[in-house]
């Protein structure tokens, strides 16, 4: 490579922005454990969070995707003076299906927190739990401090939206499919054409098709506004 290209090269790199590391699979552990103790049930003095598999997916506009197969153990004691012992719940998920999101500068996981699966049993004594926590697998979060979201989470979602008028109205026929290559259609595939997506000031615009003319605004991983009274979110 010659000198020319050399230095072309390096003010390339000096203007490229750094790319922010991903969450990383503890990040994620760490945010949905908190999160699922917050839940802890009325009556159960204990719960625990165990994650047997966890697999990160690809990144998509500020959503970073997450398969996961936990589970959870409640111990109640119930009232021993009523010769009740309370009860152990474990409850499971398997290969579920989450996203860790950016809120406003906190992590948050979307997905579905009550577990498909439940199973309680009554324990047998007082103190004694009917599932000891050393009987069940997997590993709690590791403690410490989470990082917070880089500054670049709220990238443009690419994928399906759905668009809101006043009051959180869903607006029909306004649903359409953002695709990777700066194409844009409804979400019958039909009435498509492109958009262009200014990552400084946060803003895209759409040209031909249904939206031809259209300006969204405040972009971020939670949509952006197409005009004063609409809004429109990812689909997912």
């Amino acid at each position: 490579m010659n000198a020319k290209l050399l230095t072309l090269a390096a003010l390339v790199a000096g203007i490229q922005p750094a790319l922010a590391a991903a969450p990383t699979a503890e990040t994620f552990k760490a945010v949905l454990e908190k999160q699922l103790l917050n839940l802890k049930p009325d009556g159960m003095s204990e719960r625990q969070v165990l994650f047997q598999q966890v697999t990160a997916g690809r990144p998509n506009g500020g959503y970073y995707p997450y398969t996961a197969t936990l589970l959870v153990r409640d111990y109640g004691p119930g009232y021993p003076a009523n010769r009740y012992f309370g009860e152990t719940c474990i409850r499971r998920w398997n290969g579920a299906k989450f996203d860790l999101v950016d809120q406003g500068g906190t992590w948050v996981v979307q997905g579905a927190l009550t577990a498909p699966i439940s199973d309680c049993k009554p324990n047998p004594a007082a103190g004694v739990s009917a599932t000891p926590l050393s009987a069940l697998g997997g590993s709690q979060a590791a403690k410490g401090a989470v990082a917070p979201p880089p500054a670049s989470a709220g990238a443009l979602y690419i994928g399906e939206y759905a668009c809101y008028g006043a009051g959180g109205r869903l607006m029909a026929g306004m649903g359409f499919v953002l695709q990777a290559n700066g194409k844009y259609a409804d979400t019958e595939g039909k009435r498509g054409g492109s958009y262009a997506y200014d990552k400084a000031k946060a803003a895209i615009s759409f040209q031909g098709g249904f939206l031809g003319g259209q300006r969204g605004s405040n972009v971020s991983n939670r949509g952006f506004a197409l005009s004063a009274t609409v809004s429109c979110e990812p689909w997912r």
